[in-house]
């Protein structure tokens, strides 16, 4: 070779023990020299893409074509790709079926019906994919944490103080969820990434989603190896086509049938947890309803129900579908009423439509009894007085209208022991000041409901500021202010358990449990002292509420709450991450 190539013709290729910079060098030359021509702008333009071996190789050649052709990412060939047993509608997750499914979703008003379903499907199957990946990690995370925590009980170290005691609490902070919940993801994680391999790798492959696949792990935890082999073989056939009850029913019945024993043994572990449970429905009623019941007790009950709801019904007297008239009769029996009296009153006796809360007087003409001492009432003034609709809340039990809130204030404010108490807050919803009253004060019977539309302002005028100060008056508070940005410790006590008047500021400012994603009533919830006591004060400023599971955690090895101002708290995980919540932020 000679160092020259003719105009245009391909440049020479060096040799295996070419020294590259003089190569380098010699090609810089021959370029300013013309003697060589710069290789052709390319004909496209936009963003490129890169394609490895391992992502496309199960990709249809006819497809990947499509995308690296002119009208390919970019362009208008793909769409039809999203068709029907079309390659893109069985393609795996992965980044190939990432970009292709994002650029069918940016041209969504083109594809056609089939085309968009495709598109759909597609989106599903990278979604369970993304759960999968999250399984493995969840799994590896538990797997250290056991670890830790197996290697701690090993040397001896009492319950509370060991490494790795806490994994539900720390996974719960990082995904916003329930600790419950949190540890159920450990628990299915532990057994999809060990005993289901089947149900793991429909996960993978985007054709089961995290509610499916821990379904099938609940339901196997029980099993031995061999038959939870066998279980995930028949559901993770079947669970694709399957919806998420009738998958639940299979595998309930698999593991009734393979492990008998077990769902007896949790079923008695859990009639030791039966409870009543009331919470506020998406429509804003209510509902009620006892768990872990004895299943012959539920059957007997629901008869019971029925056989008065018929009865109603059968009598022509109140117009209301079954539904309505079960309804009525469970909460006349939980209330101590005859739900049979109602036939003794006519056809106008009750409107099944309207709330027991809409009148505090019930359908007899009788008052009825005072609602019990431990309920925490969230009034905002303006709607108690009627100058907006703000929501009241039940603590515990959900948010209110200001039909229900007057009804429940009425109520609740007759009971001897009920008290009431003043917190101000600021335009960002955050407590100022808190103050309560002594002795008992019943709002009055007579009181005039709010009238007419609300003010387009939250802001009370001056005859509406005169009827809060006359409330506050007739009430006799007295406002204290409530630590916020920073603690002058006019409260603060030379004792351990903080008073009365301590306990109600720091817990206007906090409603809730300060760890992360922790909803626990601070009524219910320990008042911790950040630093502990003694060396840090009963004061404001160095006590948050914290439920008696996260005070616990807090104590525990590789975790860590500070307390940088009044009310905020910042958690630190054994991972190192950290996490700040703030006082609370009234819905107002």
């Amino acid at each position: 070779m000679d160092g020259q190539a003719p105009a245009g013709g391909p440049l020479p290729v060096p040799e295996d023990d070419i020294d590259l910079d003089e190569h380098f060098a010699w090609l810089v030359r021959e370029l300013d020299a013309g003697r060589l021509q710069p290789p052709p702008e390319p004909a496209l333009t936009g963003p490129a893409i890169s394609l490895s071996l391992g992502d496309a190789c199960d990709v249809d050649p006819e497809l990947l074509a499509a995308m690296c052709g002119p009208e390919g990412l970019g362009g208008e060939a793909l769409p039809a790709a999203f068709g029907q047993d079309k390659a893109a509608d069985a393609l795996r997750p992965g980044p190939v079926l990432a970009a292709l499914a994002a650029q069918a979703v940016a041209s969504a008003g083109s594809l056609t019906d089939n085309e968009l379903t495709g598109a759909l499907q597609a989106a599903r199957r990278m979604a369970n994919h993304a759960v999968y990946q999250q399984t493995v990690v969840i799994a590896e995370f538990a797997r250290r944490r056991q670890a830790e925590f197996e290697a701690a009980k090993a040397r001896g170290i009492p319950a509370g103080g060991r490494d790795g005691e806490f994994p539900g609490e720390e996974l719960a902070m990082e995904l916003v969820t329930t600790r419950g919940d949190a540890g159920a993801r450990i628990d299915a994680a532990a057994d999809l990434t060990t005993r289901l391999p089947r149900t793991l790798a429909a996960m993978e492959a985007g054709t089961i989603d995290l509610a499916r696949a821990c379904t099938i792990a609940f339901h196997t935890h029980a099993m031995t190896d061999a038959d939870a082999a066998h279980a995930d073989e028949v559901l993770a056939a079947a669970a694709p086509e399957k919806r998420h009850e009738q998958l639940a029913r299979k595998a309930a019945a698999l593991e009734l049938k393979l492990a008998p024993a077990a769902v007896a043994a949790r079923k008695t572990l859990a009639r030791q947890d039966q409870r009543v449970e009331a919470r506020r429905e998406q429509s804003g009623n209510a509902s009620l309803s006892g768990r872990e019941l004895d299943t012959a007790d539920v059957i007997a009950s629901k008869a019971y129900i029925d056989a008065i709801a018929l009865k109603l019904r059968d009598s022509g007297l109140i117009d209301a579908s079954l539904g309505r008239l079960r309804a009525m009769a469970l909460t006349d029996l939980t209330q101590g009423r005859d739900p049979l009296d109602r036939l003794k009153q006519g056809p106008a006796a009750h409107d099944p439509a309207a709330g027991p809360a809409s009148n505090p007087v019930d359908h007899t003409g009788q008052e009825p009894a005072p609602l019990p001492a431990l309920i925490n009432l969230l009034v905002p003034a303006g709607a108690l007085l009627g100058w907006n609709t703000a929501p009241g809340e039940a603590a515990g039990w959900g948010l209110l209208d200001t039909q229900e809130t007057r009804a429940l204030v009425q109520t609740a404010s007759r009971h001897p022991r009920t008290r009431w108490c003043t917190t101000v807050v600021a335009t960002d919803g955050s407590a100022t000041a808190h103050g309560c009253a002594t002795g008992h004060h019943p709002w009055p019977e007579n009181a005039p409901p709010p009238s007419g539309s609300p003010p387009a302002s939250d802001t009370p005028t001056q005859q509406q500021a005169a009827q809060l100060f006359n409330l506050l008056r007739r009430l006799n508070v007295t406002l204290e202010p409530v630590a916020r940005e920073t603690c002058d410790h006019r409260n603060a006590e030379a004792r351990y358990v903080p008073s009365r008047k301590l306990k109600h500021l720091v817990r206007a400012r906090n409603q809730v449990c300060t760890a992360p994603a922790c909803n626990a009533q601070a009524i219910y919830c320990d008042l911790d002292h950040t630093v502990p006591y003694p060396d840090g004060p009963t004061d404001q400023c160095n006590l948050n509420p914290k439920c008696r599971r996260h005070h616990r955690t807090k104590q525990a090895p590789g975790w860590k709450v500070t307390q940088p101002a009044p009310g905020t708290a910042i958690w630190t995980t054994p991972s190192g991450r950290t996490h700040t919540t703030t006082p609370t932020a009234y819905d107002l």
